[in-house]
């Protein structure tokens, strides 16, 4: 049981970590993933940076009045 309930608590922590990157401006996230001097912490700030842009697209993108 504890296995799982580890997981849900990781679940949880992934949720807000992703909840709070939308709270980031793009223009901030963008400058860490390309200044970042460190690897990992780039490839961290890539991936939430790309996540945050492609949940704004499918934003648009589900809007009644989008065309492209």
């Amino acid at each position: 049981m504890s296995g799982k309930t580890n997981m849900l608590n990781d679940n949880q922590q992934l949720n807000d970590l992703l909840e709070t990157a939308k709270k980031i401006p793009t223009s901030e996230l963008l400058d860490h993933a390309l200044y970042e001097k460190y690897p990992a912490k780039k490839a961290v700030f890539k991936a939430l940076y790309e996540y945050v842009i492609d949940e704004r697209q499918s934003k648009i993108i589900q809007q009644k009045h989008f065309t492209i």
